[in-house]
């Protein structure tokens, strides 16, 4: 099991996937909520289930390493993360846009709104969670695992 981490100022999105960079489950989280997050998270995966938002966490997941882009804020994360996990930076460039994208492929719209481009449409909440695993799949696309 893998996470991924989208930091942010006010908040953070995170997102448990597998090595084959299938989603498991996905959240967000107040960021001075972030040490308590990294000790539950370190503990067991079902500890996160106060912040999630989609997917189902698993009994028994053990987070095997984690991946943190490289945005805003990103030092407080990697520093408070590394206390109990690896951690690799991950280039998190256009994650939003496709957070947006895999939130409609996950949710696709209806009614009238199957009428309008995908590209003018915004998600009905905050896609933080989907950017964080946008950052998960890339590291992993990009063989950060063995």
């Amino acid at each position: 099991m893998y996470l991924g981490i989208d930091p942010g100022r006010q908040k953070f999105g995170w997102a448990l996937g597998g090595a084959e960079g299938t989603f498991v489950a996905s959240g967000i989280v107040p960021a001075e909520e972030l040490e308590d997050f990294a000790l539950r998270a370190a503990r067991s995966c079902k500890g996160c289930e106060e912040w999630l938002l989609e997917g189902e966490l698993p009994e028994d997941g053990k987070i095997a390493k984690v991946f943190c882009g490289n945005g805003t804020g990103h030092a407080r994360f990697v520093q408070e993360l590394e206390r109990h996990f690896e951690v690799e930076l991950v280039e998190e460039l256009n994650t939003t846009l496709e957070a947006r994208r895999l939130y409609w492929d996950m949710h696709p719209p209806r009614g009238l709104r199957r009428l309008v481009p995908l590209s003018l449409l915004v998600p009905p909440r905050c896609v933080d969670d989907l950017a964080a695993f946008c950052i998960l799949r890339r590291a992993l696309a990009a063989g950060a695992i063995e």
